[in-house]
């Protein structure tokens, strides 16, 4: 009787959902603070086109910006919401689009200095294999719902 007793308090504590942990995870973390995750940084990758096309492909605009409700677009350390923000964007800056998150919701760009061009970034020319941005201009991740692709 003690055996069956033993198998069925073995056999239910496997089955929890606890794992037969119980509060151990409150014991042996006593006093001990949450960690805020964060998603680092994610350099811009340039000359993903190859080296036939330009190190940044394509040229953008920022757009559909409101006074009201997005009156800046935040430029981010990587291609999260939760990403430090290390630049703030106008209506109408012009962006140099490089790279973009797998689920396309996030441009990686360059932005050039005003009334610069893209040669003044070093992104106008090809680059021999893919690689994270290192030049002058400033570069991070925006939002691709406040980005338009633009000709030149």
């Amino acid at each position: 009787m003690k055996r069956a007793a033993l198998a069925l308090c073995l056999l239910s504590l496997a089955c929890s959902p606890r794992g037969g942990s119980g509060d151990a995870d409150a014991i042996y973390n006593a006093g001990e603070q949450e960690a805020q995750l964060s998603p680092g940084v994610q350099p811009v990758r340039i000359g993903e086109g190859g080296p036939g096309f330009a190190a940044c492909a394509a040229a953008g605009t920022v757009v559909n910006l409101s006074p009201q409700d997005q009156p800046y677009l935040p430029i981010r350390a990587a291609p999260f919401a939760e990403a430090s923000e290390i630049g703030r964007l106008e209506n109408g800056a012009p962006l140099l689009l490089c790279s973009h998150s797998l689920d396309q919701r996030w441009q990686g760009v360059v932005v050039p200095p005003a009334g610069g061009t893209p040669a003044d970034c070093g992104v106008a020319a090809p680059v021999s294999a893919p690689r994270g941005y290192a030049g002058p201009c400033r570069s991070g991740w925006v939002s691709s719902a406040f980005v338009r692709a633009r000709a030149g």
